[in-house]
């Protein structure tokens, strides 16, 4: 997964974006990932400070670029 990639659809998309959604548009461009290797890869970013992501319920989270 090329963390690029994730970068690029979140500032398509306002800078943020719920999990579940990210997740479709990265498999709709040709991306075969599971929610597991997302989340480790939003891991990365959030340790790095590009992101950050907020709880929403248990269910949801919303994933905000921080540029």
């Amino acid at each position: 997964m090329e963390l690029q990639e994730i970068i690029e659809v979140l500032r398509r998309n306002n800078k943020k974006m719920i999990e579940s959604a990210l997740l479709e548009s990265l498999n709709t461009r040709g991306r075969e990932l599971s929610p597991k290797e997302l989340r480790n890869a939003l891991l990365v970013l959030e340790v790095r400070g590009l992101v950050r992501i907020h709880s929403l319920d248990e269910e949801r989270r919303l994933v905000v670029l921080l540029e």
